[in-house]
């Protein structure tokens, strides 16, 4: 992999974001912590001036008003316009319509470049059978390199499954990141925060490693901040924090578990 914090930090690429109404700060701390420069927006009508200085914009349909999903489109087709990459998280995608419905019209009106989910959100994009619906993913067999790779095909995007393993591939090569700790589960926004961290890795260096990189970034950081705080989540997200600020290639290298299958 080419990609370095280092070159992160020196690039400090602009990342636009339609962000989760739960989750806008510690997205735009996780973005700006590693090195990027996040922009936050509500209003359609700002689409073309903020998308005209960013280098990736991150899509995020936790909410599903009619306002939050013109900026989502309207920004999405200025992006494209720019080509700049566009990471999209489906949130609960298979829960409702009004998520499947928004998810197809944007996927029709814009190209996106990285998908973000869980497995159950990916297999729904995929259009496998899953148990669970909603943000968090349950237990179910099948094999998720197969959804991810059947989702990437389908889509023509990057695909990140977040887990216990992070599964990422465009339909042909596969990355397994054996990084992190289950107190992410625990943290609502941690998945977010992921796809903000994606949006710099790619705004900074376009292509699938570089995406395996970035997944990675928020993984290592909960590897190593559950060394201080193994059994306190909220202690243990706030040092997550501290930890991406800190981090250096020396040692993300020294810690990084990723895998080309």
């Amino acid at each position: 992999m080419t990609l370095t914090i280092e070159k992160i930090r020196t690039t400090n690429p602009i990342i636009l974001n339609v962000a989760n109404m739960v989750t806008p700060q510690h997205v735009a701390d996780a973005i700006n912590f590693i090195g990027g420069s996040p922009i936050m927006f509500t209003d359609p009508r700002e689409a073309g001036d903020l998308t005209g200085i960013s280098n990736a914009l991150v899509l995020n349909l936790g909410s599903t008003n009619p306002e939050a999903f013109k900026s989502v489109i309207s920004s999405g087709r200025e992006a494209n316009k720019k080509d700049i990459p566009v990471v999209v998280d489906p949130v609960a995608i298979g829960a409702s319509k009004i998520r499947d419905t928004n998810f197809k019209l944007l996927s029709e009106s814009v190209k996106i470049a990285a998908i973000r989910g869980n497995i159950s959100e990916i297999a729904h994009i995929a259009d496998v059978a899953w148990a669970s619906k909603g943000i968090d993913a349950g237990q179910d067999s099948g094999d998720k390199i197969a959804i991810a790779k059947t989702a990437a095909i389908k889509t023509g995007a990057f695909i990140i499954i977040s887990g216990e393993q992070d599964i990422v591939t465009d339909g042909h090569s596969v990355f397994i990141i054996q990084n992190g700790n289950p107190q992410f589960a625990t943290n609502v926004g941690a998945g977010d925060m992921l796809d903000g961290i994606i949006g710099v890795a790619l705004a900074t260096e376009f292509n699938l490693e570089s995406c395996a990189f970035g997944t990675a970034l928020l993984s290592v950081a909960g590897e190593i901040a559950a060394q201080e705080y193994p059994n306190q989540p909220y202690s243990f997200f706030n040092a997550v924090f501290d930890t991406l600020a800190q981090l250096d290639d020396t040692t993300f290298q020294k810690y990084a578990k990723i895998i080309q299958e």
